[in-house]
């Protein structure tokens, strides 16, 4: 599920693809047709449409979802909900940025754009502001979500991980354990009670080494360790994931890494920069797809330092 998806999200710009580009087929872009798209929780499918009907939502999710509709809807100035082209273009705004940052080869540029123009809409005081500023901001982000890349089946991006070690004791000294966190998700915090790979990660001068938990608890607990030459060894990713790959876009002269770890509710997406002698998050949200299987990203944020 996880590599179907991760090929679905086509993030170019962070997974170095070598595909043909051809403009994503305009079917994919779509508009609220009945009230409920299929993202599976009450909050999301609010958080895509607040001006759901009351009636549809108490059916489907119950009197506590609506009473969160209800609170969305009062976030907006007052009959919002009531003008059928605006509450519309409001549904629609939501619906096609949320999958355009889900899709976009350049997902921090993309947020920070829909971010401002979410605030910009936030701020109207009537109606009326509304219905000037959706149109342009709808077609915006239809035409965008459009032009999304689509590449070959064939293509894959480069994972972060690369082959199991054979001999860490020889290969990795200087290594202090435990690894932060490792007594917690590991069997113990011995360096037998862990598994190390090499990596694909290419900077000059540096190596690096994959670490995971030997016997996974299902914590998907990931370390990557770093050696500029020194003796030691000293990690500079410290995270659960299911996936992690690298992007061909590099900030500080080290590639960026995004991380992939699935949950309940859909795939937790984090956007990882160097920065300072390790990697930062600069950005994460959830995906979770639709009927129509589109990716939509919810619970965004952005780390306000890049």
């Amino acid at each position: 599920m996880l590599v179907k998806w991760c090929r679905a999200m086509l993030l170019t710009g962070l997974a170095a693809m070598s595909g043909t580009y051809l403009p994503a087929a305009s079917g994919q872009i779509m508009s609220f047709a009945r009230p409920f798209v299929g993202v599976g929780s009450a909050q999301q499918e609010i958080a895509l449409n607040p001006c759901l009907p009351e009636a549809d939502v108490l059916k489907q999710f119950g009197a506590v979802a609506v009473e969160q509709l209800r609170q969305a809807a009062a976030r907006w100035p007052a009959n919002t909900c009531r003008d059928a082209a605006v509450s519309h273009n409001l549904a629609d705004w939501f619906y096609n940025s949320s999958a355009l940052l889900a899709k976009t080869d350049r997902p921090l540029v993309m947020a920070d754009i829909i971010q401002k123009r979410t605030r910009s809409l936030a701020a109207c005081r009537d109606v009326a502001c509304l219905r000037d500023k959706l149109p342009a901001m709808v077609d915006w982000a239809k035409t965008n979500l459009d032009r999304t890349p689509v590449y070959g089946t064939d293509d894959q991006p480069i994972n972060v991980e690369g082959a199991l070690l054979s001999l860490p004791k020889l290969s990795l000294r200087g290594l202090h354990l435990p690894l932060p966190g490792q007594g917690k998700f590991c069997a113990g915090v011995q360096i037998d009670d862990l598994d190390f790979f090499s990596t694909n990660l290419k900077v000059s001068g540096k190596a690096y080494v994959l670490v995971k938990c030997r016997e996974d608890r299902g914590d998907r607990k990931n370390w990557i360790l770093e050696n500029d030459g020194g003796k030691e060894w000293r990690p500079v990713v410290d995270l659960r994931a299911s996936a992690m790959q690298i992007g061909n876009l590099r900030r500080n002269n080290h590639p960026i890494v995004v991380s992939y770890l699935e949950e309940n509710r859909g795939t937790r997406v984090r956007i990882l920069s160097y920065q300072d002698n390790s990697y930062r998050e600069m950005l994460r949200f959830l995906v979770v797809d639709d009927h129509s299987k589109l990716a939509h990203a919810f619970e965004v944020e952005v780390n306000p330092d890049f």
